[in-house]
């Protein structure tokens, strides 16, 4: 009997084999999503030796990581359990760890295992616990009557929702946050069963226009980025040790950079970020001029025919034309430092230059761009520090990060009257889009409005019928990075614990539009739940995995030992096919020159920053409380400006101005902050919310509210960094929170904390009494 059933599996793994050597036919891809798998749903309770092994391992106090098998079972007075799943509280997708005890979560860490974070974990990852346990989430489903949400039962929720969504409906759009794995296959598959192509992804930082230009230079939106073999390091506004991709990951990458032979970091950006205060050199360049200042670099580099020999003939002939007193005089660096940057670049290799949002977000971003990486091309970092991305077996999977274009053209369809029913998932577009967008008015066109959300965010708030989901430390899935150091990792999320709210409570997304595909389609019925589906498919993809948990004890099924295993892990990597070789691709590039605004003399820098990021932890104490890196500031807006332009406004630390744009105007209080360039102004992205619960409602401003209506010429995006403005004094400051020998953190909301007194506030001139007396 055992040696039938050895055969049989032989036979099934052989199968499998070719079938993946074939490139994974669509049958087998299929599967994998969930259409035609191995039928029942699969049981993941262990069972005999197993399950006495692992209480064994708890008992002696042996910290082992669990796959989650039945939580129930595992609870053991004062002995504390890890589980491994995956952090979603950006789209870096870092490994965790979840400390348990008597069932209940206390405490996130970065799983060591895993090559995104090695063991570390960001502020944001730390506070997943504040989301999860928050007093403000949705905890019933609410249905709009009469003009106002009320509660509902789930029942009744369920039966709106399959009324509305379980048909076919060509003028249904989606629209989501970041997605990747398997919640964007199951949205994949909803669309296609209700015949809708309206699926819109949009995430605000994601570098989308960066994106685009490295895809089509490249061949991969984000080809792997080598920061241990450069010796330099040259970055046009990425903050990669705060906000930029994966920062947890690309502070490892850094800290190894650093070591012997030590690595120079040279940070070019109109306002200083956490890399910037990091760096060897930081050149505070006029805002909208970083492409030019590549450009004059590119010219310099293309007098060697060491370097011009790498780009066409006629993008060298083009860069003659560059004079380079003009574009010091455009950029505002000195000629001598723009030569010096030259002979480093010289001087240093590989090295590795970097294009970021704050150069990427202005009109003529895909040029920068481009220019940007016409430096790596014409050094040499191609195939050193720039290397090609192995290709997916299931790009379904893969990370979509969407951008500002796609929710501009959700809102066109909105008001052109091609949609008729939006579903919103992880996205807060009513917050997030400028005035000018008028979300509000669009959204409103609508004639049904759903929301999965955890909280009552203003997007939620905006609809007709609003589902409280799972926490992700509560629910099934599997998750691409936005950046992975090694191609084919998928994350793995698992619940680490019951839902907070009991069964009758929060419901998991992808049980309800599980449920809602299976009106739609006979197919999905042969899964009772949505861990069935995520497990199974994880099993399915099996022969497309790198070395897959096989069993290695007694009583272990081989199914019972690869869900375990990939469960106590936290991640899978699948099999990639080899990646060729970049050969990049390059053009010739004609920047702008911008005008002096004389109106709005001053660039607006919407910065985001990490703890708040771009408002979706808004809600969170934690980081409310977490001081901002440089201008150490908590609970509250506040507007950067250079002490040159403090002192020609007439303006000091804690005075009221109001900033306006073209398009609107917020009052702020100032902090003047030599990091920044005196023709900019830095406004912090995070606060500014009318909705989303009692810690963000109400505290500071937004703004991207008061953006104007610039977009990149080449892929439509939001400029998020052209937008120009003028300062007004409107009110002299009021107390402040200050230590001793300067003003460094505002007053605002410190003193109250949200009705708290967590941290004990006193005012400078008390402080300094103290001191003297002591």
């Amino acid at each position: 009997m055992d040696e039938n059933k050895s055969n049989s599996e032989n036979k099934q793994e052989s199968a499998n084999k070719q079938e993946l050597n074939s490139g994974w036919s669509r049958r087998g891809f299929l599967k994998v999503m969930g259409l035609g798998g191995a039928g029942s749903a699969l049981v993941l309770t262990g069972c005999g030796d197993t399950d006495i092994i692992n209480a064994v391992d708890i008992e002696v106090r042996k910290e082992k990581v669990l796959p989650n098998v039945d939580p129930q079972d595992f609870v053991r007075p004062g002995v504390e359990m890890y589980y491994a799943s995956t952090c979603r509280q950006c789209p870096a997708g870092c490994g965790v760890h979840a400390r348990i005890r008597e069932g209940r979560v206390l405490k996130l860490e970065g799983n060591p295992a895993s090559k995104i974070n090695h063991g570390r974990l960001c502020p944001m990852g730390q506070a997943g616990l504040q989301a999860h346990y928050n007093p403000d989430r949705l905890t019933k489903p609410l249905l709009r009557k009469g003009g106002k949400l009320v509660e509902i039962s789930w029942d009744q929720a369920e039966d709106v929702l399959i009324k509305h969504l379980a048909r076919k409906n060509a003028k249904l759009a989606w629209l989501s946050g970041a997605i990747s794995g398997h919640h964007a296959a199951l949205i994949d598959a909803y669309l296609a069963a209700a015949d809708s192509k309206n699926n819109y992804v949009f995430d605000t930082l994601p570098p989308t226009v960066g994106h685009a230009v490295n895809e089509e230079m490249f061949g991969a939106a984000m080809p792997r980025l080598d920061f241990d073999k450069a010796q330099l390091i040259v970055s046009f506004g990425a903050d990669f040790l705060g906000t930029w991709m994966s920062p947890v990951q690309f502070a490892a990458q850094y800290a190894n950079f650093r070591n012997a032979p030590r690595g120079t970091l040279v940070q070019i950006e109109p306002k200083m970020t956490l890399t910037g205060a990091n760096a060897d050199r930081w050149i505070p360049a006029r805002p909208g001029s970083e492409g030019h200042l590549a450009l004059a670099l590119a010219s310099l580099l293309a007098q060697s025919s060491e370097y011009a020999s790498r780009i066409p003939a006629s993008v060298v002939a083009s860069l003659k034309a560059v004079n380079i007193d003009e574009i010091a005089s455009l950029t505002d660096v000195p000629a001598e430092r723009i030569h010096k940057l030259h002979h480093l670049l010289t001087s240093r290799s590989p090295s590795l230059v970097l294009s970021g949002p704050s150069a990427e977000g202005v009109p003529h971003g895909t040029e920068t761009a481009r220019v940007i990486q016409m430096l790596n091309v014409m050094l040499g970092n191609v195939g050193k520090t720039i290397l090609p991305r192995g290709k997916s077996p299931f790009p379904n999977l893969m990370p979509r990060m969407g951008g500002w274009a796609e929710a501009k053209s959700m809102l066109d369809d909105l008001n052109s009257g091609k949609i008729d029913t939006a579903v919103v998932f992880g996205s807060n577009p009513l917050y997030q889009a400028p005035d000018f967008m008028q979300a509000e008015k669009a959204f409103a066109k609508a004639k049904f409005r759903v929301s999965f959300s955890m909280f009552p965010d203003e997007t939620s708030m905006a609809c007709d019928l609003v589902l409280p989901i799972h926490s992700y430390l509560e629910e099934w899935n599997t998750t691409a990075p936005a950046y992975a150091a090694e191609d084919g990792y998928l994350g793995i999320q698992q619940p680490v614990m019951n839902p907070v709210f009991g069964e009758g409570g929060t419901r998991a997304f992808g049980d309800v539009l599980l449920a809602v595909l299976k009106h739609m389609d006979t197919n999905y019925n042969q899964w009772d739940n949505y861990q069935a589906y995520v497990t199974n498919a994880l099993w399915t993809m099996r022969p497309a995995l790198v070395n897959p948990p096989k069993p290695s004890v007694p009583g272990q099924t081989e199914e019972e030992a690869f869900h375990q295993g990939v469960m106590a892990t936290g991640f899978v990597h699948m099999q990639v096919e080899k990646a060729p070789d970049i050969q990049a691709r390059v053009s010739a590039v004609s920047l702008p020159k911008e005008k002096q605004n004389t109106q709005y003399p001053f660039r607006l820098i919407p910065s985001a920053r990490l703890g708040l990021w771009d408002g979706r932890h808004a809600n969170l104490p934690w980081l409310q409380e977490l001081p901002d890196q440089l201008a150490e500031v908590v609970w509250d807006s506040w507007v950067e400006i250079h002490p040159k332009t403090a002192e020609k406004l007439g303006v000091i630390t804690g005075d009221v101005v109001n900033v306006a744009s073209a398009a609107g105007k917020v009052d702020v209080k100032v902090v003047v902050f030599p990091g920044i360039h005196k023709d900019a102004i830095a406004i912090p992205l995070g606060q500014g919310h009318t909705e989303y619960g009692r810690y963000a409602k109400g505290v500071g401003v937004n703004p991207f509210s008061i953006l104007t209506a610039k977009f990149d010429k080449n892929s439509g995006e939001l400029a998020t960094y052209a937008t120009d403005v003028k300062l007004t004094r409107v009110a002299d400051r009021g107390k402040l929170v200050t230590l001793k020998h300067g003003d460094l953190v505002l007053e605002s909301n410190t003193s109250r904390q949200a009705g708290r007194d967590l941290v004990k506030t006193t005012t400078a001139d008390k402080f300094d009494h103290s001191e003297k007396e002591a």
